[in-house]
């Protein structure tokens, strides 16, 4: 365990190298292995037809002998030089059996008179050739030939052939691990490298500094890592403004009442203003912006947290509803002179969703349209069956869409609800962001919005549309209006 620690801790360039060696001396050895293999088999047919080639010239040269004398008389001398020559034992028996010479018997002499030690019959490999002269048999020749390296019929130079071979091996083997050592460091430097780099930026955000941006680097998968982390860190550095935003904007959605309750009730304890019926009121409805403020807080606390298996879904005949809900903002929409539209199908389009969480949808951009359009300007709620997707709308910030062409043809396959309004619209810019609580795309307006809503409106919208297993999108152009597509599944 404590090896495989230590393994588990060591830089992985360095585990690299070693996976580098590990490998290479694993294929030099199964290399090394077949190889010699192979050239003890090839070695062994060769010195099997050389033994065979030399036992056929002594098995003629001795049929010869008897052919030109007619019998074995005065054979011994012919026999030891045939053994001498080639480096045999040599057994002739006659054609009774009986053994007429053994080279080996009592050793014998070479050329310099030296005598030589003849190897048991036991530890060589023997061949046994019957001998017939004019259809008749003349003997039997045993042929023995040493096995040991000193003797064998294998000479010198095949055995210097054979550590010339074992030598460029071992040569070729130490070149092998010398080269997969070098491209080893090489190779993994530049693999650890990068991810060193992603290492030492991610220990940067873990701090706060998320002012960084990885360089390209030679390969497709670790500059696709190095561009997710890049997108990574500037959507963190945009959450992390955002959040700071979030709390700014929050302390000033509080302030706001707080201090008007705080002058009003100061004013009365002091007896400057008196505590009648039109001062109540003014701040009871301090009162209940700062209740409707915690309540849509804690709605949309309740909406992040939820997903579509916890909505409580059934079937909605969107043309019904939609009719139903355009038709309770009329009133509001006409004490303000705008027009509001609604254009739907002749045909009935079904889709299952919770429906006080799509009433809650359609209220909230119907009352963020209504508070964004001058008097004199239109608001239209579209619906549409085969919807065609608008490439310049924007996704909110987070919200997880597949790729370009994929989100296109999800889409297509879900129905559309537009709701388009004429009203001020919002800078490109700012589009992601809108739906971010508390978010103030046009901070020249903050006192009136902060009055007519709690700045988290968007923020529910987006969450719902998540819950509901839809898509929101968003397309504006300043002073041109604001047009907000929200796609649904339809009922199976």
């Amino acid at each position: 365990m404590k090896k495989l620690e230590q393994l588990r801790i060591m830089p992985l360039w360095m585990r690299l190298v070693m996976y580098f060696l590990l490998l290479s001396l694993i294929i030099l050895l199964l290399f090394q292995g077949v190889f010699h293999y192979s050239l003890d088999r090839h070695m062994e047919e060769y010195i099997r037809e050389r033994e065979e080639a030399i036992n056929k010239q002594i098995v003629n040269s001795l049929r010869e002998f008897y052919a030109i004398n007619g019998s074995w008389d005065g054979i011994h001398m012919p026999l030891l030089h045939a053994a001498l020559s080639t480096n045999t034992r040599l057994l002739l028996y006659d054609d009774t059996g009986r053994l007429i010479g053994d080279t080996g018997q009592q050793g014998r002499r070479h050329m310099m008179m030296v005598r030589e030690q003849q190897p048991e019959l036991s530890d060589v490999s023997t061949y046994r050739y019957v001998m017939g002269y004019n259809d008749t048999l003349i003997g039997e020749l045993v042929i023995a030939h040493p096995m040991t390296a000193e003797t064998s019929a294998l000479l010198e130079q095949d055995q210097y052939f054979r550590r010339a071979i074992t030598g460029s091996l071992v040569w070729t083997g130490l070149i092998a691990i010398s080269a997969a050592l070098a491209l080893g460091i090489i190779f993994s430097r530049r693999l650890s490298k990068p991810l060193e780099d992603i290492a030492r930026g991610a220990s940067r955000i873990t701090r706060g500094d998320y002012n960084l941006e990885l360089p390209r680097y030679e390969g497709k998968e670790i500059d696709d890592l190095a561009g997710s982390f890049n997108r990574l860190a500037a959507h963190l550095h945009e959450l992390e403004k955002l959040r700071k935003r979030s709390v700014a904007d929050i302390a000033h959605e509080l302030r706001t009442p707080l201090t008007t309750l705080r002058g009003y009730i100061e004013a009365i304890d002091d007896g400057v203003m008196p505590a009648d019926p039109k001062t109540m009121e003014i701040l009871l409805q301090e009162i209940m912006h700062l209740n409707r403020i915690a309540s849509d807080l804690d709605e949309l606390a309740r909406a992040e947290g939820a997903n579509r298996d916890q909505m409580k879904r059934e079937p909605i005949k969107l043309g019904q509803f939609l009719h139903n809900k355009v038709s309770s903002f009329e009133p509001l929409y006409s004490k303000k002179n705008l027009a509001l539209q609604l254009n739907i199908t002749e045909q009935e389009i079904i889709t299952e969703q919770d429906p006080a969480a799509l009433g809650k949808i359609i209220s909230n951009l119907l009352d963020n349209a209504y508070r964004y359009s001058d008097p004199g300007g239109s608001v239209a709620v579209n619906l549409y069956e085969n919807p065609t997707v608008e490439t310049n709308a924007v996704a909110p910030l987070g919200q997880k869409t597949p790729a370009p062409g994929e989100l296109q043809a999800q889409l297509r396959e879900m129905v559309l609800i537009e709701v388009a309004d004429s009203g001020i619209g919002i800078n490109e810019d700012n589009l992601p962001y809108i739906f971010e609580r508390f978010y103030r795309a046009d901070p020249s307006r903050e006192k009136e919005q902060s009055q007519a809503g709690s700045g988290i409106g968007l923020a529910l919208v987006k969450e719902l549309v998540r819950a509901s297993g839809g898509v929101i999108l968003v397309s504006s152009k300043p002073g041109k209006g604001t047009t907000f597509y929200l796609y649904f599944p339809r009922a199976e």
